[in-house]
């Protein structure tokens, strides 16, 4: 028995000596290390992380054709190449046409001439049919005469006004072969840089009921982003909100923009519901992106100047609540704090703390949320 009590005695003293090594372990968390830091006043941003593309705008891209039919004999450019407005980049044969216009231009000659004859005759049929209408009052000639002459004139007429209406029609092809001549030369409509050529000299050009496109060119001055905004933050985004974005080639290039507007329709990728906001690009940025290009885009949703800030890491989550380790002179305290908004280094502190106390920036030893999800309106 005696033996039994020692055995047990001695139990009960490892098990005390366990529970003051783990409550003196616990005692000693209490007290926070850390780097320490004044509470101070400065700016936040709260913003949302996007992923966009930079596209062309509506008009910035344009398929350049050709309605004439024949052989490509001049097309000095291939992808890469600058354009200018108004400039030829493009010449198809036009002999053809320019034969049929100056057989149309004799023909007309010709039949301005025998349009001459024909109003002479009518002139002359006129005053003979006056002439006979004079004589019939004096009864110098007959009534017959008289009605042989006005069919005479009307004759006359008539072939005059045919006359008029071939030289009439003869123009208009003269100028519906002018028309087509020009569509034997083409000019830039837009200045910027060739991106596709789909036709080289020498090649037959077949127009059908579309033009056939011979190259594309790009105006690199008109360019907007295409922001895929998730669904859990487009309440939060609206147009003419600031936009931060860089892209992978220029990681410490920003460029800057406001949300110009936001399309209704949902975009769907990988059954995640996105919808489209659109940023127009500075023209002065356009000279470093490029089309298709992949931004990391930054949606300023709030600003805030002059408010009480601490670092992200000065912020634990603990027990569903907010909290800070401040310093004080003899003592280390935890206080429930009530946070504003957030950015990626300080936190807004609505309340709890006072301008130039000292918290605890205390280090992370196990995955735990640094502040609450989201911040407090």
């Amino acid at each position: 028995m005696k033996k039994r009590y020692i055995i047990l005695g001695i139990v009960v003293v490892v098990i005390i000596g366990i529970l003051a090594f783990y409550l003196t372990g616990r005692k000693g968390k209490t007290e926070k290390t850390g780097e320490l830091f004044v509470t101070k006043r400065g700016n936040v941003t709260y913003f949302t992380e996007q992923t966009g593309i930079i596209k062309t705008q509506v008009g910035a891209k344009v398929n350049v054709g050709t309605r004439a039919t024949g052989t490509l004999i001049y097309l000095p450019y291939q992808v890469g190449d600058s354009t200018k407005k108004s400039e030829l980049i493009a010449r198809i044969d036009d002999r053809e046409i320019q034969a049929n216009i100056r057989n149309t231009e004799a023909l007309i000659e010709e039949q301005k001439r025998d349009l001459e004859a024909k109003e002479a005759q009518y002139n002359y049929s006129k005053l003979n049919y006056e002439r006979e209408v004079r004589l019939l009052e004096k009864e110098f000639t007959t009534k017959d005469s008289v009605d042989i002459a006005k069919r005479e004139m009307g004759v006359t007429f008539a072939q005059m006004e045919l006359g008029k209406a071939k030289v009439k029609e003869a123009v208009e092809k003269l100028k519906a072969l002018e028309v087509s001549l020009s569509y034997t030369k083409i000019y830039a409509p837009i200045s910027g840089y060739v991106s596709a050529v789909t036709t080289q000299e020498g090649e037959t050009v077949v127009s059908g009921l579309s033009a056939a496109i011979l190259i594309t060119i790009i105006d690199p001055s008109k360019l907007e982003m295409w922001i895929y905004v998730d669904e859990t933050d487009i309440g939060r985004t609206k147009p003419g909100m600031k936009v931060e974005h860089w892209v992978d080639t220029y990681r410490d290039k920003r460029f800057y923009g406001k949300i110009h507007t936001i399309y209704p329709q949902p975009e769907i990728k990988d059954n995640i519901v996105y919808y489209l906001a659109i940023v127009k690009i500075d023209p002065k940025d356009t000279a470093l992106l490029r089309p298709e290009m992949t931004t990391h885009v930054r949606i300023i949703v709030e600003e805030k100047t002059d408010v009480l800030i601490v670092p992200n890491g000065a912020v634990r989550f603990e027990e569903g609540k907010n909290m800070v380790y401040v310093r004080g002179k003899e003592k280390q305290e935890r206080r429930e704090v009530a946070l504003g908004i957030r950015d990626d280094s300080f936190t807004e502190i609505v309340s709890g703390l006072a301008e130039g106390e000292r918290i605890v920036i205390t280090a992370v030893k196990k995955a735990s949320p640094t502040v609450s999800p989201g911040p407090k309106k």
